[in-house]
C-alpha cells in the first residue's frame, strides 16, 4: 500500500493507493467521527462490486446514479443535494463518493455547495479518475453544451485508490486512463515516457503491482504541481495538455469515446499545431502519435465538426479575454503555455497527417 500526502497546509490530505481498501476506508471514517455519512455511488460500480461497496456503505443512506457524461448536469446535482437533505446531513457530516470521473466531479461539487461545504472522501474506480480527476480538488458539471463550465475548487478529506475496481473496466476506459497516464511524461518527465513504453503490456492487462506503481508515479507528478498552484493560476495549467481540443471533441454528438481518449486525440492535434509552429521535431511528433493513436479510433472531422469544437474552445477556462490559451510541447517531457493560438491554426491541426 502506498500513501501520498497532498500538502495544502490546512487543506492537506492523504491519498492511499492499494488493494482491498474498504476496511481502511471504514477505519478512516470512524476515526474522523463525522456526525453522519451519505454515499453517492456509480450504478455500474455498484452492480459490479456490490459486496465490496456494501462494506463502505456500512448501513448509512446512499444514492446510486448513472455515471454517464450526459448526467453531469444540474438535474442530477439537485438529485444528490435533495438526497443529502433527506439523509439529514449537517455541517459535520461526510459525503463519500464512489465512482469514476463524472461521479467524482458532481459528487464533490455537491459537497462544496451543501451548507457551504461539508467533508467529502473520494473513492475513484476508473483508471482515469484514479490517476487524475480525483486528485487536486476540481469539481464541476457541464452546462450549455460546454464541459465543466460550472464548478469549484474543493479539496477532499482523503482519496482511496483501490486498483481492484479496475478489473471490470472495458477496453475504452482502460485506454482512456492510459491517455492521462502518458500525459505526465509528455508534460513533465521524458523518462516516464520510456517507463510507459516498458510497462505498456502490463498496464493493458491491469497487473495490480504495475498499476499501483504507475498510478503512484502519476499522482506524485500531479501533487507536485497542485501544491504549487492549487487554483490553476499558473503552472497547473500544463496539466491541460490535450484538453483544449480534447474538450472540443467531447461535445460533438458523433464523438463516442471516453474522456481520456479525447485527451489522447487532443494531444496529437495540439502536437501537430506545435510542429507546424516549429516548436518540436518531426521525430518527437511521430513518437507522440505512435503512443496516443492506439488509444482511440481515428475519425475524419468535417468543417462543421471543427466549428462546433471551436465554439467550446472559445469558452475554455484557460482563455483570457479573447485569446485562446493552449499547452504545447516544446521538447520531450516539456511543454509551454501559449496565449496566441488562432482558430485557423486549430482547424488546420485537426488532421491525420502532419
Amino acid at each position: 500500500m502506498e500513501r501520498i500526502k497532498v500538502d495544502l497546509k490546512a487543506k492537506s490530505y492523504d491519498i492511499v493507493i492499494g488493494q482491498k481498501l474498504e476496511h481502511e476506508i471504514i477505519s478512516f471514517l470512524k476515526e474522523k467521527r463525522y456526525t453522519n455519512r451519505f454515499i453517492v455511488i456509480d450504478q455500474h460500480v455498484y452492480e459490479m462490486h456490490k459486496e465490496k461497496v456494501d462494506v463502505i456503505i456500512d448501513g448509512f443512506p446512499f444514492l446510486v446514479i448513472n455515471g454517464g457524461e450526459e448526467n453531469k448536469n444540474f438535474i442530477v446535482l439537485e438529485q444528490i443535494l435533495k438526497s443529502m437533505v433527506e439523509a439529514k446531513l449537517d455541517r459535520k457530516s461526510c459525503l463519500v463518493i464512489i465512482g469514476g470521473g463524472v461521479i467524482g466531479d458532481i459528487g464533490a461539487f455537491a459537497a462544496s455547495l451543501f451548507m457551504r461545504g461539508i467533508a467529502c472522501v473520494q473513492v475513484p474506480t476508473t483508471l482515469l479518475s484514479q490517476v487524475d480527476s480525483s486528485v487536486g480538488g476540481k469539481t464541476a458539471i457541464n452546462f450549455q453544451g460546454v464541459k465543466n463550465l460550472v464548478g469549484s475548487f474543493y479539496q477532499p478529506e482523503a482519496v482511496f485508490i483501490d486498483v481492484d475496481y479496475l478489473v471490470t473496466l472495458d477496453k475504452d476506459h482502460i485506454y482512456s486512463g492510459l491517455g492521462e497516464v502518458v500525459k505526465y511524461g509528455f508534460i513533465l518527465d521524458g523518462e516516464f515516457i520510456d517507463h510507459y513504453h516498458y510497462h505498456r503490456e502490463n498496464l493493458l492487462v491491469l497487473d495490480p503491482k504495475t498499476m499501483i506503481q504507475i498510478i503512484s508515479q502519476g499522482i506524485q507528478f500531479k501533487t507536485t504541481i497542485v501544491t504549487k498552484d492549487e487554483k490553476e493560476d499558473s503552472i497547473r495549467k500544463i496539466l491541460n495538455f490535450g484538453h483544449t481540443i480534447g474538450h472540443g471533441l467531447e461535445v460533438l454528438e458523433t464523438f463516442d469515446g471516453a474522456h481520456g481518449q479525447a485527451v489522447a486525440e487532443g494531444m496529437i492535434y495540439e502536437s501537430i499545431l506545435a510542429f507546424d509552429r516549429g516548436m518540436i521535431s518531426r521525430q518527437y511528433l511521430d513518437e507522440i502519435i505512435q503512443i496516443c493513436q492506439p488509444l482511440f479510433q481515428w475519425k475524419t472531422w468535417t468543417d462543421g465538426d471543427k466549428e462546433e469544437m471551436l465554439r467550446n474552445i472559445r469558452l475554455d477556462k484557460k482563455n483570457e479575454g479573447h485569446k485562446i490559451h493552449m499547452i504545447l510541447p516544446v521538447a520531450r517531457g516539456m511543454v509551454t503555455i501559449v496565449d496566441d493560438v488562432t482558430e485557423e491554426e486549430i482547424k488546420n491541426s485537426i488532421r491525420r497527417e502532419a
